[in-house]
């Protein structure tokens, strides 16, 4: 049994096919009243737009880039595995999608990468550099769309942002480190890379809190772990070696060698990283690790193609679009 036309769509409104046709795809010259009644008759009839067919009559093919770090472990893994759902999935809705790899933090990478785009819409996981901004810049006077992903460029022409509150999620977990540490000692703080936005947001938020209501803890500057295991792992052995530590905050990739340091530690300080990956997950369940501050990479993916198609056919964007949720993992609350 087949589910409802525009057909009924226009007999519930008592309007005209083509007066549906123009609400639906967003076409203009209806009056408020009508669209107002056609949307009514959207929701009282049940009819889903098949975005396929409404595509292929327009003949209109979308195609969106996404151009985001490479690699087989660890949270790009996963948001690689999202795109590739949903690239499979949008295929015959008329959207192609394009996957491009760079290297986490090489800018030279990345800045190539963008110069040889062929799409009408991209989302970008980049460094934050001027380089980056000037070919943000050379991509929206071309007139193609762009959204940032994961790490923002706010002083760059991107149109949008689809990721984490970076500061909220680094001042809650320093809500967390502060509760759980009663006494006074050191912390050790872990960035990717320092240029790299998200990572600097996180690390101020955390910053601020804990200057805000734990000043008997003690942060020690911020080291770079390039998101490199045996990196991290040397850099958490090396400075629990010169000084016992009470907390860790990790804040970019490169767990497996937090991991093996932690265990190896003396004393089990409290760790607080990003992203449920498997390594994390698995350091949850053996108390290695105390708590993952997570992100949704399907959501994300899902809601850059969203906000992609809306700014390819010139739709307003909400004030709140691209807004992710942050996930709160601890060992009780795992599968």
């Amino acid at each position: 049994m087949s589910g409802p036309t525009v057909h009924d769509v226009a007999k519930a409104a008592q309007v005209s096919l083509a007066t549906v046709d123009r609400v639906l795809n967003n076409r203009g010259g209806v009056s408020s009243k009508a669209e107002a009644k056609v949307k009514a008759a959207v929701a009282q009839t049940g009819y889903v737009r098949n975005m396929a067919a409404a595509n292929l009559s327009r003949r209109r093919v979308y195609r969106f880039c996404f151009v985001v770090p490479s690699g087989d472990t660890g949270f790009v893994a996963l948001l690689q595995a999202a795109l590739e759902r949903e690239r499979d999935r949008l295929v015959e809705e008329q959207i192609l999608i394009q996957i491009i790899p760079t290297h986490a933090f090489d800018v030279a990478g990345q800045v190539a990468a963008l110069r040889n785009l062929d799409c009408d819409a991209v989302a970008i996981m980049a460094s934050e550099a001027p380089e980056i901004q000037e070919e943000v810049s050379r991509l929206r006077a071309s007139g193609v769309r762009v959204v940032t992903l994961v790490a923002d460029l706010p002083q760059s022409d991107r149109e949008a942002y689809v990721g984490l509150d970076n500061v909220a999620a680094g001042r809650t977990a320093a809500e967390f480190m502060g509760r759980f540490l009663g006494d006074s000692g050191e912390i050790l703080m872990i960035a990717g890379s320092l240029s790299s936005r998200d990572h600097n947001e996180r690390l101020m938020g955390f910053r601020r809190v804990m200057q805000e209501r734990f000043q008997h803890l003690t942060l020690l500057p911020a080291v770079e772990g390039n998101d490199d295991a045996q990196s991290v792992e040397r850099l958490v052995s090396e400075a629990s070696a010169a000084r016992p530590l009470v907390g860790i905050y990790a804040i970019g990739a490169g767990n497996k060698g937090l991991v093996r340091a932690v265990q190896k530690a003396d004393a089990k300080p409290v760790t607080i990283v990003h992203e449920l990956t498997p390594t994390s997950r698995q350091g949850l369940r053996d108390g290695t690790i105390d708590l993952v501050l997570d992100q949704d990479t399907s959501a994300a993916v899902v809601a850059a193609v969203r906000i992609m198609r809306d700014l390819t056919e010139g739709r307003d964007l909400p004030a709140d679009t691209g807004k992710i949720r942050l996930n709160i993992f601890s060992r009780e609350n795992i599968q």
